[in-house]
């Protein structure tokens, strides 16, 4: 497909649960679709696994060298063609209907920047668990919210509403990179609120759409990236940082609004 409007984009690395991953990607009842895998693994199962699919609408790339977390979510970005854009981390799992109820809304409402939805926790054997706070329904009712208002929310009460990588899709026109880095946001480089340093640049930009029904399921496993004790520490330096970075944000908006008002 030369065109697609939309990119699944795989960064893929751990091998075990890649083949359940990937084939949620291949069921989506989505025409305009393409599907990109960044393999950043050392050995030759994922690629192996996507030979065996021989599906035309994807496109595979071994990179030559590790890039790591950031730099493997960063290269799929840099491959996809779709303007709609929806990571699928390789342990988790999509909806079958994800990719073509958040581009409806996206081709529906040109101020949604970012389209996102209820999501489900799954353990190693995939099986649901219960809620946590941030995966507490937002609303009942599917519908447009303001964006501002949503990362606000998520601010407050410095819970991640919006969901993982894999929850979201997003419009890529509305995305601006620094130096190409997609997790790079005011000169810092984010690791573990990675996605909500995405969501809340994207938010402050335009609306958000949230589906009420479930379009994605989160596993939940001692071998990801949040397992590690110094991922976790991570956690509370760059929560720090986002909230002096909006705060200072906040105050210079306020004073641009009083010079306004004082001419």
């Amino acid at each position: 497909m030369s065109n697609p409007l939309a990119s699944v984009l795989i960064p893929a690395y751990n091998e075990r649960h890649f083949a359940a991953a990937f084939a949620s990607a291949r069921e989506q009842a989505y025409p305009n679709l393409e599907i990109v895998v960044c393999d950043d693994s050392p050995g030759g199962a994922i690629g192996a696994v996507v030979a065996a699919a021989a599906d035309p609408r994807v496109r595979y790339e071994k990179n030559p060298r590790n890039l790591g977390f950031a730099g493997n979510f960063s290269r799929c970005l840099e491959l996809a063609r779709g303007e709609y854009v929806k990571f699928l981390n390789d342990d988790d799992l999509l909806h079958p209907a994800c990719v073509a109820a958040f581009a409806a809304a996206l081709d529906l409402h040109p101020s949604v920047h970012l389209a996102t939805s209820r999501r489900l926790i799954v353990d190693d054997a995939g099986q649901v668990r219960p809620d946590v706070p941030a995966t507490t329904p937002l609303s009942f009712v599917s519908g447009v919210m303001s964006g501002i208002e949503l990362g606000d929310l998520a601010l407050m009460h410095s819970i991640n509403f919006i969901g993982e990588p894999t929850t979201a899709m997003f419009r890529r026109s509305a995305l601006e990179l620094e130096a190409g880095v997609l997790f790079r946001w005011n000169g810092r480089d984010y690791h573990c609120l990675a996605d909500l340093c995405l969501w809340l640049r994207l938010l402050a930009r335009g609306t958000a759409y949230y589906h009420a029904d479930p379009l994605s399921k989160f596993r939940i496993h001692a071998g990801q990236e949040q397992a590690k004790p110094e991922v976790n520490l991570l956690c509370v330096l760059e929560r720090l940082w986002i909230y002096l970075f909006c705060e200072r944000n906040i105050a210079q908006a306020r004073q641009a609004e009083i010079e306004a008002k004082a001419a």
